[in-house]
């Protein structure tokens, strides 16, 4: 139908032309064949593109956008669905601090595997409402955790409440191991380059500086991240957490730069899991940046191949 229109009309522009006055200037009959040439050009380029928008199946891969409540303040986020009537195992991706690098290569990479992938931004941080603050952090995961677990929201979302798993980057490491330590539905936790905030130095003034130029979190300081972490060191501390692990697996990947340094933040909880749990742990150094820009195929393969592995319900 779209191309038989398309050929009446050629033969109208054609027909007009034709019966253009003889005394019309010879300069605007050729300017009107050529505009009949690129329109006819572009319709032809724009009719196969019409032909293909048409309705996706129910089952087709896509996304939605998700307003997540915690502590009755709204955070944005999203869900890449994979393809499938599923119900779809689902990883929780947690960003850093403040949250440039959001692993969302390897949530596509996720989805493509048979995998629902999840994005946030806690409260506080990049326009969701809310105060921005670690504990708070803390708790946003646990609050998305139970939104995905609903039975409505995991119903419409194609998601399988007993295959959750947590991946985060940096700070979002910590959410993501502390998220699944704090959740018993939880069956995995990735963490790239992850910080264990008790063991952070805040007499660090390089730390103090850093954190007084994160506008994008709201109400925040250089001074309100040194009182927080005074304040609950023990409750942040991941190595006395590890005790409720149980049989549940974590994937560390450490980059072993400046940023969060190995011996202080990585290698202790590194060293615990060994002692008590060596099957449950899959650990590998990349010599890369923070965010491992050279390396991000390396990272979202161990990643995928972890999280088929170790964290499906069998």
């Amino acid at each position: 139908m779209i191309m038989k229109n398309l050929r009446n009309n050629a033969s109208l522009l054609d027909n007009m032309l034709h019966k253009t006055p003889r005394k019309q200037n010879q300069a605007q009959c050729v300017l009107n064949k050529a505009t009949l040439t690129v329109l006819t050009l572009l319709a032809l380029v724009v009719a196969p593109n019409i032909v293909l928008a048409k309705p996706l199946s129910s089952d087709a891969a896509t996304i939605a956008e998700l307003t997540i409540l915690s502590g009755g303040d709204r955070m944005p986020g999203l869900i890449y669905i994979a393809a499938g009537k599923g119900p779809h195992p689902t990883a929780v991706f947690l960003h850093g601090y403040p949250g440039n690098e959001r692993s969302l290569d390897v949530a596509q990479a996720a989805r493509a595997a048979g995998w629902n992938a999840v994005y946030f931004n806690y409260r506080g941080a990049w326009g969701a409402e809310g105060e921005f603050s670690f504990m708070n952090a803390e708790a946003d995961v646990q609050s998305t955790l139970k939104y995905l677990s609903d039975p409505d929201n995991a119903t419409r979302l194609r998601i399988d409440p007993k295959q959750l798993s947590l991946v985060g980057h940096s700070l979002g490491g910590h959410m993501s191991v502390a998220g699944m330590l704090d959740n018993e539905n939880v069956r995995c936790a990735v963490a790239y380059d992850g910080v264990n905030i008790g063991a952070w130095a805040v007499s660090d003034t390089l730390w103090s500086d850093y954190s007084d130029t994160l506008f994008m979190l709201k109400d925040w300081s250089g001074a309100k991240s040194i009182s927080e972490v005074d304040a609950h060191r023990a409750k942040f501390d991941l190595v006395p957490r590890l005790r409720s692990l149980g049989e549940r697996h974590m994937l560390i990947l450490a980059a072993d730069t400046q940023v969060i340094p190995m011996e202080q933040h990585i290698t202790p909880i590194v060293d615990t899991v060994r002692q008590q749990s060596p099957s449950q742990l899959e650990y590998h150094v990349i010599q890369d940046d923070h965010s491992f820009s050279s390396n991000r195929k390396a990272v979202t393969e161990l990643t995928i191949s972890f999280l088929n592995r170790r964290c499906l319900v069998k």
